[in-house]
């Protein structure tokens, strides 16, 4: 608990200083002063296990979002959501501060998930197979795939799956991907650089949105073995920044892509993996009049067709920015408007923005961004109490939905 005490002493010094700076700017004469325990009352609730960490659509968050519009209420702001008749409850009162807005809580898998292959066209009837899969286990869609259902479609191979206007590079050269499904390599030819020229490329949305405009149906991510061991890509969870990428993405193990590539073992897959870093290499840091489609990547195109289906369903929960306005005073200023914004959430019981996703531990976010919301609260009351008011209008806005992106 001292060590708490101690923290929140450190958290509240900057909503202070920052609530007494903007009182400064928008006024001359503020009545009242920034106040500690105000302060540290609201980061204390805030971050309190009772709202465990407030992730967006939770519980917790919600309950965040009502108690800041109790605030807003009792300093007598406005609230920022018209109503087409007044309030008839405190409830109702104080649902007018409330801006909602669509948020996936949870994706879940639904009952048509398949992966499987057709036949091989070059091979003799003896040769043909059938490869069945398991969802959760050999492969799984990723949570900004689109749903939908391919049958067997043709496969190209395109090495890590990047293609970087920006530094000239592209894994796509000399591969034609309409209407095909692209195979990819996990990672990027950085390697295990996490500050490498092409270290944005480790989140597959972007290999995705590169497999989308080359005019592919679906994209397969052969999962490193590790990570796919250790359960890192097949942990189903939505992307609200990435939304639905407009085509069929799944993460594929090892031992899934094997047959695919006509080989007997996973093993095999590291010589195919050492030809691809040599390439890359080669197209990151080309020699002059190196010509990339000279050594495309279509030489190791898959034979087999592929039947993807991905079925998703996504779960809304509701969430809420929360609104508050102090008119301007000045008749002739008070369409002008300055915004003042915090935002309310944090990453509840961990996740993949968390430094320690697995634990399940409550993040309870004191700093982030408890302590904003403090000083906004804060600024609120002292800039409603004063005599005169500011001349312009000051709209507060408490941001759910950042740590989402």
């Amino acid at each position: 608990m001292a060590m708490k005490r101690k923290l929140l002493k450190r958290f509240v010094t900057y909503p202070i200083l920052v609530a007494a700076l903007a009182v400064a700017v928008l006024a001359q004469q503020p009545s009242s002063t920034p106040s500690v325990d105000r302060l540290r009352q609201v980061i204390e609730y805030l971050a309190s296990d009772a709202l465990e960490g407030r992730r967006t659509g939770t519980p917790g968050a919600n309950d965040a979002a009502h108690y800041i519009a109790g605030e807003f209420n009792r300093y007598g702001l406005r609230p920022g959501i018209q109503m087409t008749r007044p309030a008839r409850t405190r409830g109702e009162d104080l649902a007018r501060y409330l801006q909602p807005f669509p948020y996936v809580a949870a994706i879940e898998l639904g009952k048509g998930n398949q992966l499987g292959s057709g036949y091989d066209p070059s091979a003799t009837k003896s040769r043909m197979f059938a490869l069945l899969t398991r969802v959760g286990v050999d492969w799984i869609p990723l949570g900004f795939s689109s749903n939908g259902r391919i049958v067997d479609a043709p496969a190209v191979f395109v090495g890590y799956g990047i293609t970087a206007s920006d530094l000239k590079y592209d894994d796509y050269a000399g591969v034609d991907a309409k209407g095909r499904v692209v195979f990819a390599f996990e990672g990027t030819p950085d390697g295990d650089n996490p500050h490498g020229q092409f270290a944005r490329f480790e989140d597959a949305r972007f290999k995705a949105i590169a497999a989308r405009e080359h005019g592919a149906k679906a994209l397969l991510i052969i999962a490193r073995e590790l990570d796919f061991k250790e359960d890192r890509l097949s942990r189903l969870r939505y992307d609200n920044a990435a939304g639905d990428t407009g085509l069929l993405v799944a993460a594929i193990s090892r031992q899934t892509a094997t047959p695919f590539f006509s080989l007997s073992s996973p093993n095999e897959l590291v010589n195919l993996e050492n030809d691809v870093r040599r390439i890359s290499k080669m197209r990151a840091a080309p020699s002059p009049g190196y010509d990339p489609t000279k050594e495309s990547f279509a030489i190791y195109n898959p034979k087999p067709t592929v039947s993807l289906s991905v079925d998703l369903a996504r779960r809304e929960s509701p969430s809420f920015n929360v609104v508050g306005i102090l008119p301007g005073s000045d008749p002739k200023l008070k369409d002008e408007a300055i915004v003042i914004g915090a935002h309310y959430d944090h990453l509840g019981r961990g996740g993949p923005e968390s430094l320690a996703p697995r634990e399940g531990d409550i993040h309870h976010g004191a700093d982030d961004n408890a302590s904003g919301v403090a000083g906004l609260i804060e600024l609120a009351r002292m800039l409603s109490t004063q005599n005169p008011k500011p001349r312009r209008t000051v709209v507060f806005i408490a941001f759910s939905g950042e740590e989402e992106g």
